[in-house]
């Protein structure tokens, strides 16, 4: 009689799981600063000088001169932001030389707004200062006790400007951290080399960096373990290779289809994975409000942890407020 029951609590698991599919899908992740949608060409401003950028690495003569790692990444962010913004598909970014743009910490509007209109740009993205932290004492102290790596880490602080709106975001910072590999002993040579390494890091810190702060104004892919269901109904059928393919704009019409089916199965089912193509395309809210209609309406047992995943993806996101003058 066990046997049986086990044999009978099996095949009945095999024939539920038969009517989901698992698979990996990106989906969109909407932009951390949401710019308005006429706002497509930005004017990049780099006015990080020797004067403004403190350089908690000691400054090292070489060849006769000295260098600032800062100011070096800070020329580097500029290439990796207009990368960034390029890479977007419909953000534009152009690079102008130096100007202020602030008047005792008041924002000039008078001048970006006339910048922005002679340059054909609808918003500045200015780099106004950088911070790294790698002090040549703590290398040597590396080296020493025969470490291999040793941390470089760098900060970008931005101020964004909308030309017309006036609205702006202060001190944007943005910071990425690279284990830059040393020699793991104190052979003046070795040392020497280090020094020279960690200058051409600072350039890929500065281009790391800047690739970061274009991030923030575009929509992203990412990459999550979903289930859908894919039996119930025809229209739950036909819907499943729309679904594996990221077809998300034909399964979105062919499981409308099915939602009000009198059928209270392939009604939720249908509703839930609707829900998974909304997150698909991005709409995590309409996704959010499509599960819950599944749990609350028809009890789709798969909806009822999928909200919270959802909720999860929602509140996780980043939200930085552009400020109105």
């Amino acid at each position: 009689m066990n046997r049986f029951i086990a044999l009978f609590s099996a095949l009945i698991l095999i024939f539920l799981l038969s009517c989901k599919t698992s698979f990996r899908i990106s989906v969109v992740t909407p932009p951390a600063i949401l710019l308005n949608e006429n706002t497509t060409c930005i004017l990049i401003i780099n006015n990080v000088t020797h004067d403004n950028s403190p350089d908690k690495l000691l400054s090292q003569a070489m060849q006769g001169m000295q260098y600032n790692g800062n100011v070096m990444a800070a020329e580097r962010s500029v290439t990796g932001l207009v990368r960034s913004l390029d890479d977007s598909r419909y953000l534009k970014g152009i690079v102008s030389n130096p100007i202020i743009l602030r008047q005792s910490e008041l924002i000039n509007w008078a001048r970006v707004d006339s910048l922005c209109a002679a340059l054909g740009a609808h918003a500045i993205i200015e780099i106004a200062n950088f911070e790294s932290q790698a002090p040549v004492g703590g290398t040597v102290l590396a080296n020493a006790t025969g470490q291999t790596t040793s941390p470089l880490r760098g900060w970008a602080f931005s101020n964004v400007y909308i030309a017309g709106t006036h609205e702006h975001i202060d001190r944007l910072e943005v910071g990425e951290v690279y284990n830059m590999p040393i020699a793991g002993n104190t052979n003046p040579l070795s040392l020497l080399n280090d020094m020279m390494r960690k200058r051409e890091l600072y350039g890929h810190l500065g281009q790391s960096v800047g690739y970061r702060i274009g991030l923030l104004f575009y929509s992203n892919w990412i990459w999550v373990g979903r289930q859908f269901y894919n039996k119930g109904s025809m229209q739950l059928r036909r819907a499943k290779r729309p679904i594996r393919n990221g077809n998300w704009e034909l399964a979105e019409k062919i499981l409308l289809q099915e939602i009000n089916s009198p059928s209270n199965k392939a009604a939720g089912r249908a509703k839930y994975n609707l829900a998974l193509v909304y997150e698909g395309q991005g709409r995590i809210d309409e996704a959010i409000a499509m599960a819950e209609r599944a749990a609350l309406e028809n009890g789709t047992r798969l909806a009822y942890n999928y909200i919270n995943v959802l909720k999860f993806r929602r509140d996780a996101q980043p939200r930085i407020i552009l400020v109105q003058d």
